[in-house]
């Protein structure tokens, strides 16, 4: 990783990391890398032209609670917005990738999926479809979820491997995205949590976060690493 470099000398992201620690509660340290034991990058979901933001920001939050590390955002007509109340900050903690000025969002997000070795699975009750219990977790899977009147369009279901959907039993036929959300990555963390499948975030990968998360976590950061560079 590049070494971060100011105006007034080269000090590494390291060296900063390690200065930014001592403005942080031992409880605090050991929280972040507690979270980043349990983060993961084999699932990770997609949302597509999702409109209200108390939605996004409910999926969000399942995704930070379930352990998923990363978000992708396709704005084909809607905006990526998030409602504080819901989402409880918890986008600070998660990668949020947005695919928003391409002439074909969807497409760009398609192909930088596949480029990372993702199955691409759509949620959608229409079509040649699996229960989200019986859909394999072996390989890295981006789940994929639609706005809330059309769901999953069809142009991205096409590109999709496969489709899953939730059983339900009621006089319902589906549910709002962010309980869909929810049910699907307790069923699918938790079975990937009881694998053997190498599901956790590599060294790189945990140190990257790590970094940025204490800087997160850190008040005023901005006079701190003024200070730290400057000294």
């Amino acid at each position: 990783m590049r070494a971060h470099v100011s105006d007034t000398g080269n000090k590494s992201d390291r060296e900063l990391c390690d200065y930014l620690e001592q403005f942080l509660t031992p409880q605090r340290l050991q929280r972040i890398d507690e979270v980043l034991s349990n983060r993961t990058r084999h699932l990770t979901v997609v949302l597509e032209d999702v409109f209200q933001a108390h939605n996004i920001s409910a999926v969000l939050r399942s995704s930070d609670a379930f352990g998923v590390q990363d978000v992708h955002v396709i704005e084909n007509y809607n905006p990526f917005e998030t409602h504080s109340k819901i989402a409880l900050g918890t986008d600070r903690w998660l990668t949020i990738h947005r695919y928003q000025d391409e002439a074909d969002p969807r497409q760009v997000c398609v192909d930088t999926l596949r480029r990372q070795g993702y199955r691409l699975v759509g949620t959608s009750p229409h079509g040649r479809t699996t229960t989200i219990s019986e859909l394999s977790v072996d390989e890295p899977v981006a789940l994929i979820f639609g706005g809330e009147k059309e769901g999953v369009t069809e142009e991205l279901l096409e590109e999709c491997d496969e489709r899953v959907f939730i059983p339900m039993y009621g006089f319902v036929e589906s549910l709002n995205i962010s309980v869909a959300a929810a049910i699907s990555l307790n069923e699918l963390t938790t079975r990937m949590r009881q694998s053997d499948i190498d599901w956790r975030l590599d060294e790189d990968e945990a140190d990257e976060l790590r970094r940025q998360w204490i800087r997160t976590s850190v008040r005023h950061i901005e006079a701190i690493e003024r200070r730290f560079f400057e000294g």
